[in-house]
């Protein structure tokens, strides 16, 4: 019996939730249901599991368990919508369980009850998909408007289990939960200390050799608290390999009656800092992401992709950029062993040597290679970096880095030319030439253009799928249905007609000196603040010694980053 090296995945907060549902929704629109197909370079098996439902069926779902707010889910039914046909069926904590004093309660407490509520109407494409009336592909939903909550676009049906909520936010109370210890104070209750528990132990038990952990959560608000309080946990528990990928939302998420500006943004700043200061004590990697180039005190200048426009501050169509990205990079330890498959350990492993935890994301969506030119010339012709950066407030350089590098979607006949004669000639003087697919030409031209550098290459044939209810709007219409880009822009006819169905991607994670300058950018705005001035900090638990000891732990932590540092 082959090992099928299975990944459990966590996602903890409303956007990251966002970010998790397209994530699958582009791995099941990839899945091949030919019997007499070529095989799958991915192994879908290590992020999917097979099961079977109350009425016999074969179910296939995501090994997921997921954490939001109760109001998350939209229309869908808490047992996603796969099981059964019950109406919403919402836990609450159990009686001896809150122990917030009465000022900091965020739900009625001492109240155990399921609450049977009226079905929310579906939106046109849930209803579509359920109906099976005519092809989704065939209709345009306004989902950049008309999204909002990430169960209003998802096409991945989720296992019962994956799904847990915490209960409503006491409304007359008015307190959001924007702080990381009052998350972490969430993990002290029964609810997650035993259900959710059992859950993590259910799917490790129905794993043959199960690899790890991979965790995306909200670095914002309150999420983080108890996103790292279940990575203390999966680590004190189980031992394994956990990536984890700190999410940052594109715009302002705290409210409150005492909500301001300089409020938010202290509160995101320690935030941001405790999280990172207690993932160097549990993650075995750190690869944050945002489509904001700065995160800390200030959310500002959205990072710019060529040939796409997206809204900076819409969770529908950012959370689809960072779900391309992670599909992509994920590639690495999800494809088959016998194309280029690795274990996720060995993929944190590579890029964490010397206690360098942090790393940065890079993407390139689509790749910008014109629909016309061989690989090589697309290299060669290449001014600048080949992707943009994707963790918040760094910027890695081009000289002693180490990084893992994924491409999809370049067909290996576009590599370089050997039909016309005369292309032929011009392109064997140069040295790539000597370059046979796809990965060996990229492991070149880094090779060449990264001084002092290691760069691991991974290539998959397929192009990542824009199918719905990915936002395809965001490309330009310089691209054509491959997502290569063409000389002449689409007249609107022409473009109606030629949708983008998949484009090639490109995305790296990196580790880099230059990430120095990223913690020490953290550290400084977490120093400048008084926590004493903050109440909802102490008012939740933190004190003073403990911050100023995250901080210095921040400081020694960047020291790994030295310029001393040799590959």
């Amino acid at each position: 019996m082959a090992f099928t090296r299975e990944v459990i995945t966590f996602q903890i907060g409303n956007y990251s939730n966002y970010v998790g549902t397209h994530w699958w929704n582009i791995q099941e629109s990839a899945f091949c249901y030919d019997p007499n197909g070529a095989p799958s370079e991915v192994s879908n098996d290590i992020l999917f599991r097979e099961g079977v439902n109350q009425q016999g069926s074969v179910t296939y779902t995501p090994r997921l368990l997921l954490i939001d707010n109760r109001g998350a889910l939209s229309h869908m039914p808490t047992d996603g919508g796969l099981y059964s046909d019950q109406a919403y069926l919402v836990k609450k904590f159990e009686s001896d369980a809150p122990t917030f004093t009465e000022s900091d309660t965020l739900w009625e407490p001492n109240r155990l009850e399921l609450l049977k509520e009226q079905p929310i109407e579906k939106p046109e494409y849930q209803q579509d998909l359920d109906q099976a009336a005519q092809s989704v592909e065939e209709k345009h939903y306004d989902f950049r408007n008309k999204t909002s909550s990430w169960a209003d676009y998802m096409y991945t049906r989720y296992h019962p289990r994956s799904i847990n909520l915490l209960p409503a936010l006491n409304k007359s109370n008015e307190i959001s939960f924007d702080c990381y210890t009052r998350g972490a104070q969430v993990w002290t209750e029964n609810y997650f200390d035993d259900n959710f528990g059992d859950n993590i132990r259910q799917y490790i038990e129905e794993c043959n050799n199960c690899q790890g952990f991979q965790m995306l959560f909200d670095a914002n608000d309150a999420f983080s608290g108890l996103a790292l309080k279940v990575l203390e946990h999966v680590q004190d528990e189980y031992g394994k390999t956990s990536l984890t990928i700190p999410i940052f939302s594109p715009k302002q998420i705290f409210s409150g009656p005492d909500a301001n500006d300089a409020l938010c943004d202290s509160t995101r700043v320690i935030n941001s800092a405790l999280t990172y200061g207690n993932l160097i004590d549990f993650s075995s990697m750190i690869l944050p992401l945002s489509t904001m180039s700065r995160c800390w005190r200030n959310l500002s200048r959205p990072r710019v992709f060529p040939h796409v426009k997206y809204d900076s501050s819409n969770l529908y169509e950012t959370s689809a950029i960072l779900a391309t990205y992670l599909d992509t990079i994920s590639l690495r330890y999800r494809m088959s062993e016998a194309i280029d498959g690795c274990h996720l350990a060995s993929f944190c492993n590579d890029l964490t040597n010397y206690g360098r935890k942090l790393t940065a994301a890079g993407l390139a969506m689509p790749f910008n290679m014109s629909a016309e030119h061989d690989l090589i010339d697309c290299l060669d012709q290449f001014d600048g970096k080949l992707f943009t950066q994707l963790s918040p407030n760094s910027e890695v350089g081009t000289d002693r880095i180490v990084q893992s590098v994924c491409v999809r979607g370049i067909p290996e006949n576009r590599v370089k030319n050997t039909k016309s004669q005369k292309e032929v000639e011009r392109q064997q003087k140069m040295a790539a030439y000597r370059c046979d697919s796809v990965a060996e030409m990229f492991q070149l031209y880094f090779q060449c253009s990264n001084y002092n550098s290691l760069s691991h290459v991974s290539a998959q044939k397929n192009a990542m799928s824009t199918k719905k209810p990915f936002p395809m709007e965001m490309f330009d219409s310089r691209l054509n249905s491959q997502g290569f880009r063409t000389e002449f822009e689409m007249s609107e006819e022409e473009s109606a007609n030629n949708k983008v169905g998949s484009i090639p991607v490109l995305a790296t994670a990196q580790t880099s000196n230059d990430l120095a300058d990223t913690i020490e950018s953290l550290h400084r705005e977490a120093k400048r603040i008084k926590i004493a001035r903050i109440h909802r900090f102490k008012e939740s638990g933190l004190e003073q010694d403990e911050y100023e000891e995250t901080l210095e732990k921040i400081s020694e932590f960047k020291d790994n980053y030295e310029d001393a540092f040799e590959l």
